[in-house]
């Protein structure tokens, strides 16, 4: 818990600042520029293997960055409902 901590008081102090003027932008509304589907687990951090900024990606986590078939062999729809 102290690491968590830690790092917030240390974002807060040393990023935020330069930040201040992206996250005004994006308090009005957010355009990202794809959907990326990634895993859940911890070790992977789109943002950052990305290059990309706050905003700048939708991101879908799940277990196994799965993405199952939009419809069954017998019509139905299940997307929706695995994503969410």
């Amino acid at each position: 818990m102290r690491k968590l901590v830690e790092g917030v008081l240390d974002f807060r102090r040393r990023l935020a600042p330069s930040l201040r003027g992206l996250f005004a932008d994006l308090s009005r509304g957010q355009k990202p520029d794809c959907l990326f589907v990634a895993c859940s687990d911890s070790r992977v951090v789109p943002n950052l293997f990305s290059s990309t900024y706050p905003g700048d990606l939708f991101v879908l986590r799940n277990v196994g960055n799965i993405v199952p078939p939009a419809q069954t062999d017998e019509g139905d729809m299940l997307s929706e409902g695995a994503a969410v």
